[in-house]
């Protein structure tokens, strides 16, 4: 498939547009920025050109970039919002634009929600999107470790200590084997300060 880069200009041929396409987009009125279509309104018309045919995009943006940068060099008021190219490099976004964006977000406050499994709070966006899915529940900071027979034992993460203590007796309890000096000690102080 091939590509091709292409400018729109006025019917006074004022050349107003640069861009890469294939198919039928030098033709399509769709997806166009608010520039463009401003454009379109204040000349009522537009002149189509095809420019030049390339085997790979990567051609076709090289050359869409080469075609804005003189058509700028050259004086001319483009309504291209970046540089050409793939992706929105030098993107600069119209003041109508800008100013529309921050009437629309003035006095807008986000609905907080509250995970029911951990209690995060944040915006609903973003819990919904990014939090409620991969939530695993409010995580234990207290890892509970048991070496038995020269093995080290993983048995989890608690919430407390206390909670961390208790698995690992019941854990030395279940096997059979006595609890190791620090445990005990750690126990007996319990103990004598309830």
């Amino acid at each position: 498939m091939s590509f091709y880069t292409y400018i729109h200009s006025t019917p006074k041929h004022q050349v107003f547009y640069v861009g890469k396409g294939k198919e039928d987009r030098a033709f399509s009125r769709s997806d166009r920025g608010y520039l463009w279509k401003q454009k379109i309104e204040q000349e009522r018309g537009l002149n189509i050109q095809i420019l030049a045919d390339w085997p790979t995009e990567k051609e076709a943006y090289q050359h869409e970039e080469f075609l804005i940068a003189c058509f700028k060099d050259m004086g001319f008021d483009l309504v291209n919002q970046t540089d050409g190219g793939r992706g929105v490099i030098n993107y600069k976004q119209s003041p109508e634009s800008r100013n529309k964006k921050a009437k629309k977000l003035i006095g807008y406050k986000h609905k907080i929600l509250s995970c029911p499994k951990c209690g995060q709070e944040g915006g609903q966006t973003s819990l919904k999107r990014w939090h409620f899915e991969n939530c695993i529940g409010r995580r234990g900071t207290f890892k509970a470790r048991a070496t038995v027979d020269g093995k080290r034992v993983y048995l989890g993460l608690y919430h407390t200590k206390d909670e961390a203590t208790n698995v690992i007796i019941e854990h030395y309890n279940s096997v059979g084997k006595p609890l190791p000096q620090d445990l005990l000690a750690k126990r007996r102080r319990k103990i004598c300060h309830q």
